[in-house]
């Protein structure tokens, strides 16, 4: 055979070699990734990858399985999850932020003139875990309640984490699919039940406060506190003034 008839017949050999490569998947590279909505190579039809739902952008943490009457999460003192209350580190004018959202239903918009609580001023850094508080309650079809925030006198103690605006006192009695019922001493003020703390529990959990506290006490009703640590966000300044 002549050297031309050999260098004729090498190039159709390389070319029925690259046909085969065209033609048979996996034969000389990699199998092609299965286009969206197709199996991938090996796959049965009909079967796909299981794919985790995402959590809501609002949602820091998972829901606890439960959340019982008189229990923290952590399992620790407030002053250990949120650091204790100091006169030399807070500052009202500087610290305290005004929140509304027309979702929540803040009682000291209802107390009158003769009450100076504002519920709506809070410590710079308990806002976020708040609003995500508020978003994962509206996807509820149910209303927040805020009923204590800063209060720099009375009702709390000398510790008490009011006093910076880092502790808030919350309800949401229509958490509860049951009817909520109404107080003996005032029909338009609707208790919270057991059912609806509970919900309302986890959903503080997930919303990312420091400390969340289902509180009993003798002396008032149900409710459940939270609070967040000083660094728990920057503060004002640094996000541009805001």
């Amino acid at each position: 055979m002549t050297t031309t008839g050999k260098i004729l017949l090498a190039v159709i050999a390389i070319h029925i070699v690259a046909l085969l490569c065209m033609t048979v998947p996996g034969s000389c590279s990699r199998r092609r990734a299965a286009p969206p909505g197709e199996p991938s190579p090996g796959e049965a039809p009909g079967q796909k990858a299981e794919e985790k739902e995402p959590e809501p952008l609002f949602q820091v943490r998972p829901f606890p399985d439960k959340f019982p009457r008189r229990s923290c999460m952590p399992d620790m003192k407030e002053s250990e999850a949120s650091g204790a209350v100091s006169n030399s580190l807070f500052s009202p004018g500087r610290d305290l932020v005004y929140v509304d959202d027309p979702r929540v239903w803040w009682e000291s918009d209802f107390d009158g003139d003769a009450d100076d609580e504002d519920d709506h001023s809070m410590h710079y850094a308990i806002v976020p875990a708040f609003r995500r508080l508020v978003e994962l309650v509206a996807m509820s079809n149910a209303t927040l309640r805020v009923q204590e925030a800063y209060r720099p006198a009375n009702i709390h103690s000398a510790l008490s984490l009011h006093k910076e605006g880092r502790a808030l006192d919350l309800t949401c009695p229509d958490l509860d699919p049951a009817a909520p019922k109404t107080s003996p001493r005032d029909g338009k003020q609707v208790l919270p039940s057991q059912v609806s703390l509970e919900i309302l529990a986890k959903l503080c959990w997930a919303a990312g406060f420091d400390w969340v506290y289902y509180e009993v006490p003798k002396s008032s009703g149900a409710h459940l506190h939270v609070s967040a640590r000083r660094d728990a966000a920057p503060p004002p300044a640094a996000e541009g003034g805001k």
